[in-house]
């Protein structure tokens, strides 16, 4: 299982109303599919994760601020992305 399938899966057992999509690209292999959206249905901002092999580390950003964080791990990936969808803390959390 990739890193993003756990973070995807942890963020939706947390917040089952996030979406979460992965981008569509013209040439699959040859373009950069490996960016993921995930955003609220009551939230005006969308949070992107990007990592070319759906493996961490990854670069997380939000259309909220120009801040760009930088994610090591499954769990560090989580909390990053549970705050900038002010989700609120998610305890703790276990990635496998």
């Amino acid at each position: 299982m990739r890193d993003i399938d756990q973070i995807t899966r942890l963020i939706l057992n947390a917040c089952p109303t996030v979406r979460v999509r992965q981008l569509s690209v013209s040439h699959p292999g040859a373009d950069n599919d490996g960016i993921w959206f995930f955003n609220r249905p009551d939230s005006e901002f969308e949070v992107q994760a990007e990592s070319p092999n759906g493996m961490c580390p990854f670069l997380i950003e939000t259309d909220k601020s120009d801040t760009r964080v930088t994610a090591n791990s499954i769990e560090e990936a989580v909390a990053i992305i549970a705050n900038l969808l002010r989700m609120g803390p998610l305890g703790a959390i276990r990635s496998r």
